[in-house]
């Protein structure tokens, strides 16, 4: 029912994107919200800070280019923020230091449009090459009051099961001081699309024509899904979503919203599991029959049940 690539090849190395997306009602939300996740997931990456913290500190011109970054397999990182002004979105890069990382957070608390951080290691020709980390927070330029938290990681990262741990502690929390509609630890598609949105249509949708929907219809399911409190009360509440049995970890959230963890660990969820959790949520999906495409060498792999939700909604769930 889903993409022919068994468990093992669905493991090649690729970008996995944690994402939580929400409303706003004020600037002072958006900045408490901005700051909470960068904040959060920094402390995931901890190690990886102090390590530039403690080392040579890094020679700002290499924001610019054209300048070695570093040592091979030392570490590199930036902290960036953009602002909205009458001429457009401007955005500042600066290398991570401590004063800098300080400047960052304090303009995050004037209300800017978005801010990041990224963290590299350094290839043999000084120039980053493995990125560890892309840290995200950004308003929807056509939604203003929607935000999208991400962190991009290399797929390999979550195989240390340490790691996994922190990664997941972090996701849970955070999506438990939100109301979120929407949440997932998934492969990065194009422009932050889930796996479903880039095979459902035509029409062919974009994050900002679904965000604004996502309490009506799920935007997409994956190894861990946050389902929105009115999507999981169709489902009959967290109570109902653990008697599928197609979940290791459901957790009721505390500002709203349900916690739904498919397996203990990413490489677990196969195609069987992918099918349970599809059957679990299909009354609440996006309907659709998904669309087949010819897989692409170099592309990650779609995790969907080639099916319509509106024709699963009757089907049995899974014992």
């Amino acid at each position: 029912m889903m993409s022919g690539k068994r468990a093992g090849e669905m493991k090649k190395g690729f970008i996995l994107r944690c994402e939580l997306n929400s409303e706003f009602r004020s600037a002072d939300e958006y900045t408490r919200q901005a700051r909470d996740w960068l904040s959060g997931a920094l402390a995931v990456f901890d190690k990886e800070v102090q390590e530039i913290l403690e080392g040579p500190a890094l020679d700002p011109r290499t924001i610019q280019g054209g300048v070695p970054c570093g040592l091979p397999g030392t570490l590199w990182g930036f902290c960036q923020v953009t602002e909205q002004g009458a001429r457009g979105l401007r955005a500042t890069t600066k290398v991570i230091s401590e004063e800098n990382l300080a400047w960052f957070f304090k303009a995050i608390g004037k209300g800017v449009f978005s801010a990041a951080v990224g963290i590299s290691r350094i290839g043999e020709n000084g120039s980053p090459e493995l990125r560890l980390a892309r840290i995200t927070a950004e308003r929807e330029e056509d939604l203003d009051s929607w935000v999208r938290l991400g962190c991009e990681i290399p797929e390999a990262s979550i195989t240390d099961r340490e790691f996994q741990s922190r990664l997941l502690e972090f996701m849970k929390n955070s999506a438990g001081q939100l109301n979120p509609a929407f949440g997932h630890i998934a492969y990065n598609y194009t422009v932050g699309k889930t796996a479903l949105e880039e095979v459902l249509g035509p029409p062919w949708l974009l994050p900002e024509d679904t965000l604004p929907e996502s309490r009506s219809f799920l935007r997409g399911y994956d190894w861990v899904t946050v389902c929105p409190q009115e999507l999981a009360d169709r489902l009959g509440g967290a109570a109902e979503l653990r008697a599928t049995g197609a979940f290791h970890d459901v957790a009721e959230l505390a500002e709203g919203g349900v916690w739904l963890l498919a397996t203990p660990n990413h490489d677990e969820y196969d195609e069987e599991r992918v099918t349970r959790v599809w059957s679990a949520l299909s009354p609440v999906i996006r309907p659709g029959k998904p669309k087949r495409f010819s897989d692409e060498v170099g592309q990650p792999p779609l995790p969907i049940v080639y099916e319509d939700a509106a024709q699963g909604r009757n089907t049995a769930r899974p014992d």
